[in-house]
């Protein structure tokens, strides 16, 4: 395999990375985003269950995490590795504080989750 193709594989292999990376971080960024407020009562609920699996989510990744990187651009590869805590931009607590407004609003609208 020439360093072309073997560039080419690499390359796409670290968008493949990227964007799996960047989807799974923009849930719980999203779910905060929800106006609760304007949901019907079976949404509601469904949204309560939901910050409930990912805070548990949250909490189950939150160790360190290890990477390892490869790298090319023209005719030159490189590579690394990486630990990291686990960072989101959110955290656990962030999506407790949500659960317990939308807990609130359930037992104003007489729903018992």
């Amino acid at each position: 395999m020439n360093k072309t193709a073997r560039n080419m594989i690499i390359l796409s292999l670290m968008l493949v990375t990227y964007l799996l990376i960047s989807g799974c971080a923009g849930t719980s960024t999203a779910l905060l985003a929800e106006d609760y407020k304007s949901m019907n009562n079976d949404n509601l609920l469904r949204y309560y269950y939901t910050l409930n699996d990912e805070i548990e989510k949250q909490e189950k990744s939150s160790g360190p995490q290890f990477g390892i990187g490869v790298g090319g651009f023209g005719r030159s590869v490189g590579g690394g590795a990486g630990v990291s805590t686990g960072g989101s931009g959110y955290t656990a607590d962030d999506l407790r504080a949500r659960r317990i407004d939308v807990l609130m609003e359930l037992k104003k609208r007489g729903i018992k989750p």
